[in-house]
């Protein structure tokens, strides 16, 4: 197992890794509700499995790795559902009972994908980690691993695999006249001239701006006036300034709605398709936004065709090795 990722994989302290309060935040009643539903279901959840053996598994922690299980609540009959509550289920070193580890919305149903990881960054208790994945396509997402405590004997370095992506929106809302503003005077040479470049060969790529930069003169003042971009009809996915690393900020076109598409414990959730990646070379994604009915303003709902912004936690887990 010299390959395994677990074995170098970035150490986060407890304030890079966070905790799932903000998850449970968004549903009906606050934290502090949904910690009670979930209190009250634990007994009643299923046994998670995921897509390392079990002998895989008891290797790692027989070489000093915890020891953990999932267990998640639907709601529903055994089978019928992979949307729910889990809970991470640990065993105390020294009294060896078991104790309530960790706990947060999965929702099973996501988009799948195919990469590889580019990082492992352990949270404090070993059996969490986010993952800093490499699609295919070039694009590049940072997301929760709901199953690492599963999966952790999977992820080798090299190694291609199929994720199911999802998101759990923290907020969601038309993104009106989002528009960004260069007024700094080396920014609207810059833009100038790479625009005046992309347009007489096609293209300008990096390596191109400095002699773009050369060959662009001003022909009238109103050349070196402000830049207005509005980027209410583009979109982004991009890690959250003020978040931790699977926190992300998006901009994108909705693509399908699905109301009441998922219930956990006591709130209804919304499921909405969203490309929040469009480009030439990084392709299209489209990722699975669950919406809590509750965070939607007044009588506004999405509908398909219209774009989208807001806050979500991401959530990637690996399906099976390609």
């Amino acid at each position: 197992m010299n390959n395994l990722m677990l074995n170098t994989a970035q150490e986060l302290s407890r304030a890079e890794a966070g905790g799932h309060g903000d998850r449970w935040g968004v549903f009906s009643g606050g934290f502090e509700a949904a910690l009670r539903g979930l209190m009250a279901t634990v007994g009643k959840a299923e046994l998670v499995t995921g897509v390392v053996d079990q002998t895989a598994t008891e290797a790692v922690v027989a070489g000093g790795e915890p020891k953990g299980v999932l267990l998640l609540y639907t709601g529903q009959e055994k089978g019928v559902s992979k949307t729910g509550a889990m809970s991470l289920i640990g065993q105390d070193p020294k009294t060896g009972r078991n104790q309530l580890w960790s706990a947060y919305p999965f929702f099973g149903e996501g988009i799948e994908v195919e990469g590889g990881v580019d990082r492992l960054s352990l949270h404090p208790n070993r059996v969490e980690a986010m993952l800093e994945i490499g699609l295919e396509n070039g694009a590049v997402i940072n997301a929760f691993d709901p199953l690492f405590c599963l999966n952790r004997a999977l992820y080798r370095a090299g190694g291609t695999y199929r994720f199911s992506v999802s998101a759990l929106a923290y907020s969601m809302s038309p993104p009106g006249n989002i528009a960004k503003v260069i007024d700094n005077p080396d920014g609207i040479r810059r833009f100038r001239a790479m625009e005046a470049w992309a347009e007489r060969y096609g293209q300008c790529p990096k390596e191109d701006e400095a002699a773009a930069l050369a060959a662009w003169q001003p022909e009238t003042p109103k050349d070196l006036d402000p830049i207005r971009i509005n980027i209410g009809g583009g979109t982004m996915l991009v890690p959250s300034i003020k978040g931790f690393s699977d926190d992300a900020l998006y901009l994108g076109e909705v693509v399908r709605v699905t109301p009441d598409a998922a219930r956990i414990l006591d709130t209804g959730f919304w499921r909405v398709d969203v490309i929040v990646i469009r480009d030439d070379e990084a392709g299209t994604l489209t990722v699975p936004i669950y919406v809590a009915e509750t965070l939607f303003e007044g009588e506004w709902r999405p509908s398909v065709g219209e774009y989208v912004t807001g806050n979500v936690w991401m959530q990637a887990y690996a399906k099976a090795p390609r």
